[in-house]
């Protein structure tokens, strides 16, 4: 057992002798009564709560991403219907003869003869420019075999727009919704012409509708909305002569000339007494 050490005696020496068993009482009452207290005295103290070292964050669920539908391809169509243009008509099978416009017109200059449409045709001298093939032309979109072009205005804040008068010999675009007989590939042709070389607002009319050798020719008088670049051409003829040549597709002579220009109208007369059909060799 332990002793009481000589410094410890000293320190004790001035305290009566029953100090110590005072203290020792005392301890021994708080043993006692302490140990039922932690046992039976009641419900224990909360433990402390420890912080979590990162907040809590309860996820919320995630719905799936709603599926936005897919657009719908546009399907191409390269011929504007017949609901697309406004054109007043002359129904198949009924003749409205093309009149004769007055005045000198152009000059004869020679003809003009594609072998791979199999027409020939009158070559007009000034102010028409030569005809040529399509890929010397002003104009170069890979559908035309010959072009003979005038240039009939300029026009727009700096005078950077053209607009043209042409005379265009091509096969019938396998494209367009040509129906079945020479009427329809002539009116596929005016149809194209008048929803996508002229202004939105267009309107056509149907001013002649007659057979021709071994073919058929519809002219339409085009009628523009006033321009707000400046361009005084208002009114165009515009004719298509569809013709049987026999080739897979029916050849077509587009012929367009503006009211500023209407002196030459009378063209259009010469071109179509002209028109002869050229023997496959």
């Amino acid at each position: 057992m332990p002793h009481t050490s000589h410094r410890m005696r000293r320190l004790m020496a001035p305290f009566p002798s029953w100090i110590p068993l005072l203290g020792a009482a005392v301890l021994l009452a708080e043993l006692v009564i302490g140990i039922p207290m932690a046992v039976d005295g009641g419900s224990a103290p909360a433990p402390l709560s420890m912080p979590s070292p990162y907040p809590s964050v309860t996820a919320a669920p995630i719905s799936p991403p709603t599926a936005e539908p897919s657009p719908t391809p546009a399907r191409a169509t390269a011929t504007p219907s017949r609901s697309e243009v406004e054109v007043t008509r002359i129904p198949e099978g009924r003749v409205v003869t093309l009149r004769r416009y007055r005045g000198r017109g152009s000059a004869v200059i020679g003809r003009v003869t594609d072998p791979k449409t199999g027409l020939s045709f009158a070559e007009l001298g000034s102010p028409w420019r030569r005809s040529r093939p399509i890929g010397d032309g002003p104009i170069k979109d890979g559908r035309y075999n010959l072009r003979q072009t005038l240039l009939t205005e300029t026009y727009g804040p700096d005078d950077d727009r053209e607009w043209w008068a042409d005379i265009d010999s091509q096969h019938l675009w396998s494209d367009l919704d040509a129906g079945e007989s020479l009427y329809d590939a002539a009116r596929a042709m005016l149809d194209y012409k008048q929803g996508n070389a002229f202004p939105a607002g267009t309107k056509g009319r149907d001013i002649a509708s007659q057979p021709v050798r071994r073919g058929w020719l519809i002219a339409r008088m085009i009628q523009m909305p006033p321009s707000p670049d400046g361009r005084k051409a208002r009114q165009e003829l515009s004719v298509a002569i569809a013709v049987d040549t026999g080739r897979p597709r029916p050849a077509v002579l587009w012929i367009t000339i503006p009211d500023t220009h209407r002196r030459l109208w009378p063209d259009v007369d010469t071109l179509v007494r002209s028109l002869k059909i050229v023997p496959r060799s």
